[in-house]
């Protein structure tokens, strides 16, 4: 008797290069889980911050193996609790998002939050957005994907989404802090940003998302 084996497709990318949007989207049309690693980090920013363990990483990963949860919802798109509570709407201000990428180049970080995502793997598959999810957590995806978008565009769509949160945004500050992050992401020592061997290099500077979902659905044959 042969046993089903969950599938497993990676989406990395630069930051803002719609990656996420489209890893939510295929993941609803193939009927997979869907996984953004960034709120992992994000989530461990935010409980390092507020809790003040900066200073303490053997406390901290005590504190998140005791405290923190990975949880699909209805939807099948995983989400973090804290203390068994959800903590998503605490993870998406530009500070955050700024120490998740510090607190991403320590090695025990990432070890311990690459158990977490390899227990996401569930039938009937798993969508995995990030940006070493082809290239370090699951190297033997079944299927990879590499998006990328040009600086301006990028800015621009981010811009855009603070503003339409009602969050005051600067587009010259949104577009050095990109800069900075893609320069950070691709020189970073440990799990550096890279198109992981075997992905499919995907610019989605001038397509939308359902242009890009199409073109996507046509390479992936179940």
């Amino acid at each position: 008797m042969s046993h089903k084996i969950a599938r497993v497709i990676t989406i990395d990318g630069l930051a803002s290069s719609g990656k996420t949007s489209i890893s939510k989207k295929l993941s609803e049309k193939l009927g997979y889980y869907f996984l953004d690693s960034g709120i992992l980090y994000r989530s461990v920013a935010y409980i390092c911050l507020t809790e003040s363990l900066e200073k303490n990483t053997n406390l901290l990963i005590n504190n998140l193996e005791n405290n923190l949860e990975v949880v699909a919802d209805k939807k099948k798109h995983y989400e973090v609790n804290y203390r068994g509570s959800d903590i998503s709407e605490h993870l998406y201000n530009e500070e955050i998002g700024i120490y998740a990428s510090i607190v991403s180049q320590k090695s025990e970080i990432r070890e311990y939050l690459m158990k977490l995502q390899h227990n996401c793997v569930k039938l009937p598959g798993l969508v995995a957005n990030g940006r070493d999810m082809g290239s370090k957590v699951f190297p033997d995806a079944d299927f990879k994907l590499f998006i990328t978008a040009e600086l301006a565009v990028r800015a621009e769509r981010r811009f855009k989404q603070l503003t339409v949160a009602g969050t005051e945004a600067s587009l010259e500050k949104i577009t050095s802090q990109l800069a900075e992050r893609d320069k950070n992401d691709k020189n970073r020592k440990i799990s550096p940003l890279i198109a992981p061997t075997g992905s499919i290099e995907i610019d989605s500077s001038h397509l939308n998302v359902d242009r890009i979902l199409d073109k996507i659905l046509e390479l992936y044959k179940i």
